[in-house]
């Protein structure tokens, strides 16, 4: 085995390694969660060193101690009472649209989206046809 084998990864290994899609693994690196190597003109290979960081805690140890910066802490601040205000009367205002706009429909929600969805797909399946 070469080196370079025990390096690098093809992007359906390390789908296979984390069991996920290929096109998961593809999405990942388009998106610059994780860095990917030409390989020749159309292959594409992962270091193996690289894949630890498409591992991480699902939630933060709540055994360790607050490493936030000032700035960090300045970003995250409490609303100030005249935007608390304005987020209620904005929230207030939604529902009542909602209300408006169940009325005119005389109580009947909408369709879930997938079923919008697939109505299309199927009208533009037929279209195509």
């Amino acid at each position: 085995m070469h080196a370079i084998d025990e390096d690098y990864v093809t992007v359906a290994e390390v789908a296979t390694l984390l069991r996920v899609a290929p096109s998961t693994i593809r999405r990942w690196i388009r998106e610059g969660d994780v860095p990917a190597y030409r390989v020749g003109r159309r292959r594409v290979a992962l270091k193996r060193d690289d894949l630890s960081t498409l591992i991480t805690p699902a939630r933060p140890d709540m055994g360790t101690v607050n490493t936030m910066t000032d700035d960090e802490r300045l970003e995250i601040r409490r609303l100030t009472p005249d935007e608390q205000r304005r987020a209620l009367e904005t929230m207030d205002r939604i529902r009542e649209i909602n209300k408006e706009i169940m009325a005119r429909r005389k109580g009947k929600p909408f369709s879930p989206s997938w079923k919008v969805i697939n109505e299309i797909r199927d009208e533009r399946t037929r279209q195509l046809s």
